[in-house]
């Protein structure tokens, strides 16, 4: 693709500077006695090559979501570690994030998604103003990851790109729709590196040479994640208006149809004919680069407005999941498309089973009857929860598993070692190297 430049438009207003997001410091100290001694070895040599080397992460919002949260952690760590890290989010009006939703869906496999012109100059009319906002601060980076399809196209529109461009892809990519896929392929030939979070998720046209597969992972210092008294817990959730006296079942996810709350409700209805007690929160957010959260919080609200034992609850801080997540007898992600599911590994953290829809990330940590359990369809949703609720050595077996998995695997320090490993495979930009303190 021959690089265009589009005009400023002076009336773009609605898209004010790209915006620094402030991060509080973390150390990389504190996570020893989560991690494993070989592990956290590995982190300190991994950066010491890389100390000094200026890092700037891109996403399109500071707050909702699973990028967010895993930036939030992240960005710090690495400064403690010796880089010189910063994260900035692009600003936009709600039409673009209609668009980069469709794009989104469309890269999900929702195959009616179309594109037409007007949408394609808007999209490439803010990457273009975002780009020449990221040239006009005239810093210099040796490494920028650009997270899913909002920012895609900004090196494309960057004059004289003098970084390692890197693509991070958090979304379950299908081949479904050719032709928003062909449309947003051609941006990437300026990119020198894609991460995804899973092997099968690469695309097979993939212009992009190196290519590699990082899950996500948690962090156990957030107060989302941290241990919670379970008395504690129980009292936060019944100010919410659940009674813990009788079982409950969670789903924590965003308002999103590819999370199937729908699908979800109807598992618990079957489910709830067998076990009368049986309650059901739906606990969601609606970040602000996803612009269809609240009208599908309004539609399930008014679907299950007869339903006393279901809540559906919107917003709720960190620790109000967490105690959610904590007092559940199990936690459901029945997603039709994951590109992850962070909040799997969040409630198997807290030794509480996971029922996950047989798909993507979710896959990578369920293994099917040992921590949780993977199902294709709201009756058989319903027969596990029933089998778990009835079975309360089963479930406790479960949750133990559950919390060893993700302890080896999918903590923040394993994400982090990944990426500085892939770091060390390109040449820094040594004149861009300043000297910073090393907080460690």
């Amino acid at each position: 693709m021959t690089r265009k430049h589009l005009p400023y438009n002076v009336n773009m207003r609605e898209y004010l500077a790209m915006r620094k997001v402030r991060v509080y410091p973390k150390s990389i100290r504190s996570y020893k006695g989560l991690i494993s001694d070989e592990l956290y070895s590995e982190l300190i040599e991994l950066a010491k090559p890389l100390k000094g080397a200026r890092i700037l992460h891109i996403n399109s919002t500071s707050n909702g979501g699973g990028v967010a949260e895993i930036l939030r952690s992240e960005v710090p760590l690495l400064h403690d570690l010796g880089l010189d890290v910063s994260w900035q989010v692009i600003e936009a009006g709600k039409e673009f994030f209609d668009i980069t939703k469709g794009m989104h869906n469309a890269l999900q496999g929702n195959g009616k998604i179309v594109l037409n012109s007007e949408s394609r100059k808007l999209y490439e009319r803010v990457n273009a103003y975002n780009a020449h906002l990221l040239k006009a601060k005239k810093e210099q980076w040796d490494f920028v990851f650009f997270h899913d399809p909002q920012p895609l196209a900004i090196p494309h529109f960057y004059d004289g790109k003098d970084f390692n461009a890197i693509w991070r892809c958090h979304i379950h990519v299908s081949p479904n729709n050719k032709a928003v896929w062909d449309y947003l392929k051609r941006f990437l030939d300026e990119y020198d590196a894609g991460i995804f979070s899973l092997k099968e998720f690469i695309p097979g046209d993939l212009p992009i040479k190196k290519r590699f597969v990082i899950p996500p992972a948690i962090d156990p210092l957030t107060p989302k994640n941290k241990k919670m008294d379970e008395l504690r817990a129980r009292k936060i959730v019944e100010k919410l208006g659940v009674d813990t006296r009788r079982p409950l079942v969670t789903q924590v996810s965003r308002f999103d149809l590819w999370k199937d709350p729908l699908g979800v409700i109807k598992a618990y209805i079957i489910t709830k004919k067998r076990i009368p007690e049986l309650q059901l929160a739906l606990v969601g957010s609606a970040a602000s680069d996803d612009p269809e959260g609240m009208a599908i919080y309004r539609q399930l609200k008014d679907y299950v407005k007869t339903e006393k034992d279901i809540k559906i609850l919107k917003d709720l801080t960190e620790e109000q999941v967490n105690a959610f997540q904590t007092i559940s007898q199990i936690i459901l992600q029945k997603s039709i498309k994951e590109g992850f599911g962070l909040t799997v590994s969040e409630a198997m953290f807290k030794e509480t089973p996971v029922i996950g829809g047989n798909v993507g990330g979710i896959r990578l940590q369920i293994v099917d009857g040992k921590n949780g359990c993977l199902v294709d369809s709201p009756m058989e949703c319903a027969k596990r929860m029933a089998m778990i609720l009835e079975d309360t050595h089963l479930r406790l077996k479960m949750g133990r598993a559950g919390k060893q998995i993700v302890s080896k695997y999918f903590l923040t320090p394993r994400l982090i070692r990944d990426e500085l490993m892939l770091m060390s495979k390109f040449p820094a930009k040594k004149e861009n190297i300043a000297k910073i303190n090393v907080l460690f």
